[in-house]
């Protein structure tokens, strides 16, 4: 998640708006498919029903047998316009056609969300765009472990977004999705809940540090306080940290259960306080 080096204006939890060809303005269903009509520029595009929309697109998945493919960016971001540009290929897009129904939920000034993440299991959306590949019937993120990787999407081109995207609607990947948040000895849940504890603790300092840049986000770039790029960071640090701590952590975590240890003490990384805390 990268701000735009003409115009910062900000996320804000929303579904994508679409035109067809005729330039009228096509419903959430259809803008959820009508991939290549996307506008990199305004696809993001606030919406008072969120979580409607979200429903509806759960419900076209499992109706046509496809996965959900749940965006969350916004306009002003960099890696979002990117991703919506990828979406346009025409060789993604049938990929996508084939196998999944998506929707774009614009999040604001880094303020909207938490609903639509919560729902899905995480704390905290880490960047802008945060991808969720969901099994519509049972509401599983398929790509809980590296869906991170998409807050730097305008450096990921098109074959590898078609490779990523056709090995997370494989039956394998879902297997093995579910079997990590359900086949697990008690004592490794147990570490994984110590782990979530810790997680949430985090994506709460994050969310403050979102409700301190929204405001400035909101301003004109040249009119932003001469220390936003400064918080900027400091909240960016800590959002692209963590994500690889908590791989690590849970990998930990599961080497040491299956070595046959007991008694297993995890060390949590400590990371610096932000400057207005």
């Amino acid at each position: 998640m990268r701000l735009s080096s003409v115009l910062i204006i900000g996320l804000c939890l929303v579904t994508a708006c679409a035109q067809s060809a005729s330039g009228i303005a096509l419903e959430p269903q259809a803008r959820a498919t009508a991939l290549t009509q996307y506008d990199p520029e305004t696809a993001f595009q606030p919406s008072n029903r969120v979580m409607e929309e979200v429903d509806e697109v759960l419900k076209r998945a499992a109706a046509n047998n496809k996965l959900a493919l749940i965006v969350m960016g916004a306009n002003w971001c960099h890696d979002s316009r990117g991703f919506v540009q990828t979406l346009n290929n025409k060789r993604l897009g049938q990929v996508i056609s084939d196998r999944y129904e998506v929707l774009l939920i614009d999040v604001g000034y880094l303020q909207r969300g938490r609903d639509v993440i919560d729902r899905f299991g995480m704390p905290v959306i880490y960047g802008t765009p945060t991808v969720l590949v969901i099994e519509p019937e049972t509401e599983l993120l398929i790509n809980r472990d590296d869906m991170h990787r998409w807050r730097d999407a305008a450096r990921i081109d098109v074959d590898e977004a078609i490779s990523y995207l056709i090995s997370m609607a494989t039956p394998s990947a879902r297997d093995e999705a579910a079997a990590a948040r359900t086949e697990v000895s008690p004592a490794l849940a147990a570490l994984y809940a110590e782990i979530d504890v810790f997680e949430r603790a985090q994506a709460a300092r994050i969310y403050g540090g979102f409700a301190r840049l929204a405001p400035m986000l909101a301003m004109d770039h040249k009119e932003r306080p001469a220390h936003f790029n400064d918080e900027w960071n400091e909240v960016r640090d800590l959002r692209y940290a963590i994500t690889g701590d908590l791989a690590d952590l849970r990998a930990e975590a599961r080497r040491r259960v299956e070595a046959g240890e007991t008694d297993i003490s995890l060390v949590y990384p400590a990371y610096p306080a932000f400057s207005w805390e």
